[in-house]
This record gives C-alpha cells, sequence and structure tokens, in this order.
C-alpha cells in the first residue's frame, strides 16, 4: 500500500505542478501586460467566482466521493444524475437573481454587468469538472485524473497567453482563456460520465440526502473561500487594488504549499477512507504524523526558495509583494494540517458540524481582518489569515480525537 500510496502522491504531485505553473507562468505575463489596479481586479472577479461556486456546485462532488464507498454502480449512476439536475437547476435559479440584480451587484464590486451574469455562468462550468475528477480521485484512476487536468491546463495557458499577449485582451484575455477551457471540458466531461456508464436513469430519490450532505457543506464552503479571499476585499477598501495585486502575487507564490497538501490529500482520502471503513485506526495515526512531518519541511524548502521564485516569476514592479510571503505560507501550512484532519468529518458525514466550525472560522477571520489590516496595513491580513487557519486546524483536531476515541476505540 506504501508503494501505491507513494506512486499515486508522485502523479498528483506532478500534476499539480503541472497546474499550478499556469498561474505561475502567467504572473510575469500579467504582471507585464496589467497594472497592478488591474491584476487587482482581475483576482477580485476570481474570488467573487469561488465564492459563488458552492451554490451552484452544491459541494456534490463531496457527496458523491463518499457514496462512491457506499453505493453500487447502478445506484451511484442515479446519485450523481440526480446531483446534477440538481445543480442546473441551482444555475438557474442563480442566473435569474443575478439577473435581476446585476445593476446593484456591478456597482457594489465596481465590475461591468455583463460581466456580473457571466459570474454564475463561469461557476456553473466548475461542476462537471469537479465530479469527474472527484471519480477519478476515489477509484485512484490517477493517470486519467493526470490526463484530464493536464489537458484543460495546457488549453487554459495556452488561449489566456494569445488573448492577453496577442490580442491586448486585458485581464478579460484571462478570464476567456480560463473558462473556455473550462466549457470545453466540461462537454469532454459529460462524455466521459455516460461512457463510464455513471448517468443513469432520471430521478429524484436521492435529492434528499444530496441536499442533507451538501447544504450544511455551503456554509462551510462559503466560509472557507472568506478566509481563504477576504482579505483581497479589505485591502481593497481599506487601503486600494493596487495593494490587492501585490498581496495576490505573494499569495500565488506562497501558495505552492497548498499545491503540495493538496497533492498529498488526493492520494490519501480514498485509502483513509479505506481505513476508516474497516478501523484501522493505528495506521491512520501513523501516516498521518508522518504527513504533519512531511509538511513541515517542505514549508522550510519553499520559505527557502523565496528568493528565487520572486527572481523567476515576479515583475520587478511587484517586488514588494515579498514581505507578506511567510505569513501567508504559515498560513498554508496550518491549511495543510487541517486538510488532514477534516476527511474523517467528511467520512462521518459530520458536513453541519463542520459548517459550523467554519461559519466561526470565517467569523473570525473577518474580525482579524478588520482590527489587523487598521493596526499593520496589508500585512495584517496576512497575519489574521495565518492565525484564523492555526484555530481552525486546532479546532478540527480536537474533534477528531472525540469522534475517534468513540467510535474507533474499543
Amino acid at each position: 500500500m506504501l508503494k501505491v500510496f507513494s506512486k499515486n502522491i508522485m502523479i498528483y504531485g506532478m500534476t499539480n505542478v503541472v497546474k499550478s505553473l499556469v498561474p505561475l507562468l502567467m504572473l510575469p505575463i500579467l504582471t507585464m501586460h496589467l497594472t497592478a489596479q488591474e491584476f487587482g481586479l482581475l483576482s477580485l472577479i476570481e474570488t467573487s467566482i469561488l465564492f459563488l461556486t458552492p451554490f451552484i456546485l452544491l459541494n456534490i462532488n463531496a457527496a458523491i466521493k463518499v457514496e462512491y464507498f457506499k453505493l453500487e454502480k447502478k445506484e451511484l449512476s442515479f446519485y450523481i444524475t440526480n446531483a446534477l439536475l440538481l445543480c442546473i437547476f441551482s444555475f438557474i435559479l442563480f442566473y435569474i437573481l443575478f439577473f435581476i440584480f446585476k445593476e446593484s451587484i456591478a456597482n457594489i464590486f465596481d465590475i461591468e454587468q455583463d460581466i456580473v451574469l457571466l459570474l454564475v455562468v463561469f461557476s456553473f462550468l466548475r461542476v462537471v469538472n469537479s465530479v469527474i475528477l472527484g471519480l477519478f480521485q476515489v477509484s485512484e484512476q490517477v493517470n486519467k485524473f493526470a490526463i484530464f487536468t493536464l489537458a484543460q491546463t495546457i488549453l487554459d495557458f495556452s488561449l489566456s497567453y494569445i488573448f492577453v499577449v496577442f490580442f491586448a485582451a486585458g485581464y478579460l484575455g484571462r478570464l476567456d482563456g480560463v473558462y473556455i477551457s473550462f466549457f470545453i471540458f466540461s462537454i469532454v466531461g459529460v462524455y466521459l460520465l455516460f461512457k463510464m456508464n455513471y448517468i443513469g436513469r432520471i430521478s429524484f430519490s436521492y435529492t434528499k440526502d444530496i441536499l442533507k450532505f451538501g447544504l450544511p457543506l455551503i456554509p462551510h464552503a462559503v466560509g472557507a473561500t472568506v478566509i481563504a479571499m477576504s482579505d483581497r476585499f479589505f485591502i481593497s477598501y481599506f487601503i486600494g487594488n493596487t495593494d490587492v495585486g501585490l498581496y495576490t502575487v505573494a499569495y500565488q507564490l506562497s501558495a505552492l504549499m497548498l499545491l503540495v497538501s493538496m497533492s498529498v490529500n488526493q492520494a490519501w482520502t480514498p485509502i483513509l477512507f479505506r481505513m476508516l471503513k474497516t478501523k484501522e485506526i493505528d495506521k491512520v495515526f501513523i501516516y498521518t504524523i508522518s504527513l504533519f512531518i512531511f509538511f513541515i519541511l517542505s514549508a522550510i524548502v519553499i520559505y527557502l526558495s523565496k528568493d528565487l521564485l520572486f527572481n523567476i516569476f515576479v515583475d520587478d514592479d511587484y517586488i514588494q509583494a515579498k514581505s507578506y510571503f511567510f505569513y501567508l505560507l504559515l498560513g498554508f501550512t496550518f491549511q495543510s494540517f487541517y486538510f488532514l484532519v477534516t476527511n474523517i468529518l467528511f467520512f462521518e458525514k459530520k458536513t453541519a458540524l463542520l459548517a459550523k466550525i467554519t461559519v466561526f472560522g470565517a467569523l473570525l477571520n473577518i474580525a482579524l481582518n478588520y482590527v489587523l489590516i487598521q493596526l499593520y496595513g496589508t500585512i495584517g491580513v496576512a497575519y489574521a489569515t495565518a492565525i484564523t487557519w492555526l484555530v481552525f486546524f486546532v479546532f478540527v483536531l480536537f474533534i477528531d480525537m472525540d469522534i475517534i476515541k468513540k467510535r474507533y476505540i474499543k
């Protein structure tokens, strides 16, 4: 099992490295062709899409990954079909709402009304991709996961480069590149779902179960987005979009730690779920502690590479962003720890509890952002991010220990 685990981590790792190279390789291109203010606006639009996505996705990807281990193939196909139909209904509802209030939303976020409507479309385009990649992950078809992800990544970068550099389309060119690739691979994803017999007859028999699992995760997902992204809005409001651009550069580079933890977690989750199903709790402890140590060592390596990363990927006009790097990296390290401990809550379907914890974390983050940005300026939101993820991780860890004591230790 260790050999397979290591192999899967390597494949996921290489896939995520290439995937993460897109924003990294786009950094010198975007910082060359966009002003810091335009870069900040792009960041705010992408943040808005991430904020909206859970309401469209309904977290069906997480529900499907859990049910993969509990339902027969035919039942799973009905479950997936039911889940996708619910996403379509949610998309239609939010499109109507955004159409009605598009002027107000545009004024709040200082973006064009046409983009307001596209926020809903862009969010919907993430649905099929999330489902198909989730299925590849839990079935441990890591090669298919890698091929699908890498192909989309290459198309994303190619289109973005063409639109931004050759057509001088600015931040809109970057958005076009990302979401045209999402659209094309959504079509591919639907084809694959049919080919793998994961689309069954239309049925709403699983609606209650899907919503019971997914709806509590909406506050969780939104709360996580608030924790990850609200800092940009605070910087924009209190300081300005120029500093949003600088901060986003540091955020993207320090997110290399997230690349490491996501790669590990993608390989670890199906193995953990099988261990929990057979109650091999001793092995869970050993692997988890080993992964904690691995994350710490990875964070140290990334920090020591800070100067090299900035020299390679960042234009000199953005070099001030380096001052935010350490605290954001610290936050990503605590978030990596959190990924490891939160999987147990997903397996136990404690989504309502997870939602409450995340809402608390989001409120804490907002309060810290408000206070610390006024005390320390832009770097204050970096402090807030690190503190929030530390509290988040410790809180979930204690809950996990209680669950393990009650359910897995005789």
